[in-house]
């Protein structure tokens, strides 16, 4: 700086109001600095907005006390503002990293671990002919639908939902498999079938239970082998 400059700079600096009181009605932002976090003393700063020469930075946020050519005013951070990247900002005119890394979303997505421990249910329940269609089409969505809330949310748990996904999906291809050799072998011999269910309700009016299940034991492997 050239020594006008910053003749400049300390006449305005001069001519800046006493601080605010701490009195004052109007509502400040402020909080407790974060772990590891910069603070900077309170005092007079540009005013991030651009609405006002300068805004009173009370050592944690900015707050709602302003001046203009050395005349103090309030003028409070809009509310929708509060939290915003105005308001995450040091007098330095930089976003804090600490500050900005306590917003950012932590933990595992709770969706993507059930997405993974449906999946696998589907996936032992896959072998039930016709019935193991239902769970694992309803692990696939619900897996789908889990990898694409962390992809918006930014939370770990991709890789779970991930896995969720491919392992509903191949229990799905093996439910959808199960079933058409299961309606083919049931299609094939449906007659044989059918038949020997009436054998055994015919059985059953002139033999006793025990033997007329021993026969439908029998009829049923003959049709499977």
């Amino acid at each position: 700086l050239s020594p006008m400059d910053t003749f400049d700079i300390c006449t305005r600096v001069a001519s800046l109001p006493a601080p605010p009181s701490t009195r004052s009605t109007v509502p400040s932002t402020s909080r407790s600095p974060l772990p590891g976090e910069l603070t900077w003393d309170p005092g007079w700063f540009p005013d991030p907005t651009g609405r006002h020469d300068h805004r009173w930075w009370d050592g944690a946020a900015w707050t709602g006390h302003v001046a203009d050519a050395g005349i103090a005013a309030e003028d409070a951070l809009d509310a929708p503002r509060v939290g915003s990247d105005v308001a995450d900002r040091d007098p330095t005119g930089t976003r804090s990293s600490t500050r900005a890394a306590a917003v950012q979303p932590d933990g595992v997505d709770a969706v993507a671990v059930v997405a993974l421990v449906i999946a696998l249910l589907a996936a032992l329940l896959a072998l039930l002919p016709i019935l193991g269609l239902i769970p694992t089409i309803v692990a696939v969505v619900i897996a789908a639908i889990a990898r694409s809330r962390v992809r918006r949310s930014g939370r770990k748990g991709e890789g779970i939902a991930l896995a969720g996904l491919v392992i509903s999906i191949g229990a799905l291809l093996v439910a959808v498999l199960v079933t058409i050799i299961t309606l083919s072998v049931l299609g094939g011999s449906g007659g044989e079938l059918q038949e020997a269910f009436r054998t055994y309700a015919d059985c059953l009016e002139v033999d006793s239970p025990t033997v007329c299940r021993t026969r439908l034991e029998q009829d049923l492997s003959r049709l499977v082998r």
